[in-house]
């Protein structure tokens, strides 16, 4: 039978974790405190609700329907308490706080550095943590509430994200300059077909975004594919051969030339995601008033 009594914050805390690493030993990891600590914690969950919120599945765990459900509330209730946590705190001033940021590795490479710099300068006592990771797990940790501000894309694919456009930036083909095409200033899609070529592998959501509207052409010029653009932009350097790659993506001072591709010309929009049922904190809104602020044309040579 459920308890008359409710459930305390870190019970919240503690469910939320082994319902996101589905196991508890990495979520008692994680937490700080031991195995034993947590799995009475859960229990005690469990019979203040009176249901079972997990099963066990092999050395893991996974969420009962109960639990998915009660997932979606104590999420909720999580996120209020620290939104509220943080209005109180910055009732004062940004003398101190913390800040986490989720953003894609181009923009982390070239748009984030110099606001993030003038974002610090100005706050110095608020601690910023800045994780590099893919759009799609950057949509996610903003969602679950473990990010507070992300730089990716726009449209957002998530429902519960709220994306704030920056500027567009056109699909280029990065060459260096001893490349046949680096006089040129565009270059049709079709004419990719008969050149080597470089992409990011397909795990990045900009490579699927290029397969979408560039496929047919690219079938048979693709020779490399690589995670990292500077590695590729290296590599690239040495070999001669071409990148498509979003124009951002090609450092100012790199000794590319930049060829826009037409017929057809794709783009895409670089943005500020949020979560939509979130107070935004005040260090987010001024860091995110310093992006703003570098958010100029790319230079095109």
């Amino acid at each position: 039978m459920p308890s008359n009594a409710s459930p305390e914050l870190r019970h919240l805390r503690y469910f939320l974790a082994v319902a996101r690493l589905q196991h508890v030993t990495r979520a008692a990891d994680a937490l700080h405190v031991t195995q034993s600590t947590l799995s009475h914690q859960l229990r005690q969950l469990e019979e203040l609700l009176g249901v079972e919120l997990f099963d066990r599945v092999g050395r893991g765990v996974q969420l009962t329907e109960a639990g998915r459900t009660f997932q979606t509330y104590a999420t909720r209730a999580l996120l209020e308490v620290e939104d509220g946590a943080t209005a109180v705190r910055e009732l004062g001033s940004l003398l101190r706080g913390n800040l986490r940021v989720g953003v894609i590795h181009t923009y982390n490479a070239t748009l984030l550095p110099p606001a993030l710099a003038r974002f610090i300068n100005a706050h110095p006592g608020v601690h910023v943590v800045v994780e590099d990771l893919p759009a799609l797990a950057i949509e996610q940790d903003i969602a679950d509430g473990r990010l507070d501000l992300g730089i990716a894309f726009a449209p957002a694919g998530h429902p519960d994200i709220v994306a704030e456009p920056l500027f567009e930036e056109a699909l280029i083909l990065a060459v260096p300059p001893r490349h046949p095409a680096a006089p040129r200033s565009h270059i049709p899609a079709e004419e990719l077909s008969g050149l080597r070529l470089a992409l990011q592998t397909t795990r990045f959501s900009s490579r699927r975004r290029i397969d979408e509207s560039l496929g047919s052409w690219l079938k048979g010029a693709i020779h490399l594919e690589m995670s990292s653009i500077d590695a590729m932009l290296k590599t690239l350097s040495l070999n001669g051969m071409g990148a498509v790659l979003f124009e951002r993506a090609v450092p100012a001072g790199a000794d590319f030339a930049r060829v826009r591709i037409t017929q057809p010309e794709v783009s895409r929009t670089a943005a500020l995601l949020w979560n939509a049922q979130r107070t935004r904190s005040a260090a987010a809104r001024r860091l995110a008033e310093a992006i703003h602020m570098e958010c100029r044309p790319a230079t095109h040579t």
